[in-house]
């Protein structure tokens, strides 16, 4: 049931969306075709448009092919989400061994929020090598492709980034006619129909538009729903023999019931009787259970953007690429946070403990790059330098219910083991005012130097200078609407990378960097104690690795030990009893990285992946002491994932994988850490070919139906996603 009080898109609109998609593809089905002719605006390649093995970054900052750069890149192609039904980033990332996905809590959305290598990589998801802003839930309608960079990387991107980064590759306009449509039907009742066609103008121009109709419920979870409708649309034309401009804009807006999942049995309490036996752990319940409100619940999602890009061939050697973006998220949204009311004497679960967001994100940024290769004397560069100019805006306003709340003013409780998620709601939430604002602007300039010896020895360096500046009006509707947090950070970050190459198929390298974590990294500086006085948290990594590329460049095969460091980490000032904290704590994760993908045989796929992670609190200070020698939240020691294709005949390909996901816990605190059991999942899938143009897919996620703690939070976890069964036809003009 969807919630009176979310303005959901009209179910209507969801059918003319998926009538449109169909009937527009229509007129193009007698397109004469063309020789395809692809412009150069899209750095990524892999070897056919079915192959799982991608041969260079996304990224124009990576200079080299992957073979020859001094990190751990992942890069999941088109090919791979297709066959995987991937529909979302955090669906895509089930795929990438050593990420973990974070609940939202009462600071900070749901949304796609991970770690990566032991440290937080939310505020480093990437589109197109822009930040992205907002925390909300991705789809891939739109996406070419999603690249996986581990390690700090302050010196690429900028802030954050401590374990690394996530960039999603847009899908652009290509010089040939085509048109895709699709239509999906699951087993939850659910659609997702799209239509992706791209039409030539003339010999130069082409224009592409994506169209995605999307309402499903979650599969092992009572009530959770997601309702998406989307467009998205390029433009891309050859100016003159040297110059290039792409334009692409997108709007979607979604209908969610969001989802805070089971409350935990704390491990800082003593529960009744029937309950000590799960302190620390997840409460003896039905995965299913749903612990919100249908009638008070509800998340609606706007998010919007507009990218132009100019790339220009100055010389044979050097070429300008200029990058400009504007857009916003907004968020309005009620959701129960799953709390007992007293569970040292009942295990009633309160509806009491809502937590509302009304919020806006905006952001308007440019990057001006200069990409050249050089001879000079015995040595080649390849060189990349730039700018980067940003203007961030975030504001909160209070969402309140002036005391109409029946649900938190009597307050009603649900049982634990049998939720009741229909008790009648009387109350209204309305807009009261302004509560927050925040402002972020960044200056960064950079610079990267490819620097190749001979056909053996290559030397990777980069730096980048940031310029930080924010400014935190968190009162605004209280006593005195002008107190703000104001801070100025200039950071210098670096990275630099060694490659030695035995032999032209494979390389051995080593290489090292650095990234800076503001307190206001997402702009909102926290008000605890002094945090927003401390200097940003730094991060320093090292990896050592190899790379090979087997079976006649078919097959890529990749390994790495790494040690990344937190090296002045938050921790309790000892001699302050006012919360204040120091930078005298020290975090650190060793690892180990083994890949492998692409064609192993003339039939048969492969992609496989495993990471070791071994995470430790190594000092902390006053009450943080007792984290000492504790793994860091959300790091599980052991995960990998495997996925295959077989091409069983012409016409018939079938996959199969699985994902394995060690223990975790959400919290390095002896005294109040809850910890969440490993799991191992299982998927496959059936393609059947059965015409040129029509193509047949079976899909099942999680076959065995296991239950399994997918998002950790402070107070609760989220369950993942049960049995789902979904087939999909796609036809292609």
């Amino acid at each position: 049931m969807r919630n009176p009080n979310s303005n959901p898109a009209n179910l209507g609109l969801k059918r003319s969306a998926i009538t449109l998609a169909i009937a527009a593809a229509l007129p193009l089905g007698t397109a004469i075709a063309q020789e395809p002719q692809q412009l150069p605006t899209a750095k990524a390649t892999a070897q056919t448009e079915d192959s799982y093995k991608v041969d260079e970054s996304i990224s124009t900052k990576f200079s080299q092919p992957l073979l020859e750069t001094a990190k751990t890149i992942t890069v999941i192609p088109q090919a791979m989400m297709k066959d995987r039904n991937v529909d979302s980033l955090q669906d895509a990332l089930k795929g990438i061994p050593g990420i973990s996905l974070a609940a939202g809590e009462g600071g900070a959305p749901p949304g796609d929020s991970m770690n990566i290598r032991g440290f937080s990589a939310t505020n480093g998801i990437l589109i197109d090598g822009i930040r992205d802003i907002a925390g909300y839930s991705r789809d891939t309608y739109n996406v070419e492709a999603i690249e996986v960079v581990k390690g700090p990387s302050s010196a690429t991107y900028g802030r954050g980034s401590a374990g690394g980064i996530i960039n999603l590759q847009s899908k652009t306009a290509k010089l040939e006619d085509f048109t895709d449509v699709s239509l999906r039907l699951g087993t939850e009742s659910d659609y997702r129909a799209q239509l992706d066609t791209n039409i030539m103008i003339g010999d130069d121009t082409a224009i592409r538009v994506n169209v995605l109709a999307d309402d499903a419920d979650k599969a092992g979870r009572d009530e959770v729903f997601n309702s998406k409708q989307a467009i998205a649309g390029s433009l891309v034309t050859n100016i003159d023999k040297k110059s290039r401009l792409t334009v692409n804009a997108e709007y979607q807006k979604q209908d969610n019931m969001p989802d805070y999942g089971i409350p935990w049995v704390s491990n800082g309490s003593t529960p009744v009787a029937e309950l000590v036996d799960y302190v620390g752990t997840a409460p003896p319940v039905d995965f299913d259970n749903f612990y919100g409100n249908v009638f008070r619940d509800f998340e609606d999602i706007t998010a919007q953007s507009l990218t132009a890009k100019y790339e220009n061939d100055l010389t044979e050697s050097t070429s300008l690429r200029a990058q400009f973006r504007t857009g916003s998220v907004k968020r309005v949204s009620v959701v129960t946070a799953p709390r007992f009311i007293d569970n040292s004497t009942t295990t009633d679960v309160r509806l009491s403990d809502e937590k509302t967001r009304d919020t806006k994100d905006s952001l308007s940024v440019l990057q001006l790059d200069l990409l050249g290769s050089y001879e000079l004397g015995k040595t080649s560069h390849d060189i990349v330098t730039g700018i980067e100019i940003s203007k961030e805006k975030f504001a909160r306003w209070n969402y309140d219910d002036n005391g109409t709340d029946n649900l938190d003013t009597t307050p009603e409780l649900v049982d634990l083991y049998d939720p009741d998620n229909y008790v009648t709601f009387t109350g209204e939430y309305v807009r009261t005012g302004k509560n927050s604002e925040a402002t972020g602007d960044t200056t960064a300039i950079y610079i990267f130097d490819t620097i190749t010896f001979d056909p053996q020895w290559e030397l990777t360096a980069g730096l980048r200078y940031d310029i930080f500046e924010t400014e935190y009006f968190y009162d605004q509707d209280g006593d005195d609407p002008t107190v703000k947090l104001k801070a100025e950070e200039k950071e210098l970050s670096w990275n630099v990378g060694l490659v030695y190459k035995p032999a032209p198929n494979g390389s051995i390298y080593i290489g090292a960097g650095n990234s800076f974590t503001p307190s206001a990294e997402d702009l909102t500086a926290s008000t605890r104690g002094n945090a927003a006085e401390l200097d940003p948290e730094k991060n320093v990594s090292y990896e050592l690795g190899t790379k090979w590329e087997l079976y006649d460049g078919l097959v890529f095969a990749n390994a790495a030990i790494f040690r990344s460091e937190k090296t002045n980490a938050l921790s309790d000032d000892p001699f302050d009893d006012d919360r204040d904290d120091t930078l005298d704590g020290k975090q650190r994760v060793d690892g180990l990285e083994l890949g492998l993908v692409g064609q192993v045989s003339d039939e048969l796929q492969i992609s496989a992946a495993y990471t070791f992670q071994k995470s430790e609190v190594v000092s902390a200070t006053g009450e943080d002491v007792e984290q000492i020698g504790n793994e860091l939240p959300r790091t599980p020691e052991n995960s990998f994932s495997l996925w295959a294709s077989y091409q069983l005949s012409d016409d018939i390909l079938f996959g199969a994988g699985a994902q394995y996901m060690d223990e975790r816990y959400n919290s390095s605190s002896t005294s109040g850490r809850e910890i969440a059991d490993d799991y191992l999942l299982f998927d496959m899938m059936v393609s059947y070919q059965a015409t040129d143009k029509l193509n047949l897919q079976l899909n099942a996620t999680n076959l065995t139906d296991e239950d399994y703690i997918d998002q950790l939070g402070g107070g609760h976890f989220i369950p993942g996603e049960g049995r789902y069964i979904g087939i999909n036809a796609s036809y292609s003009f």
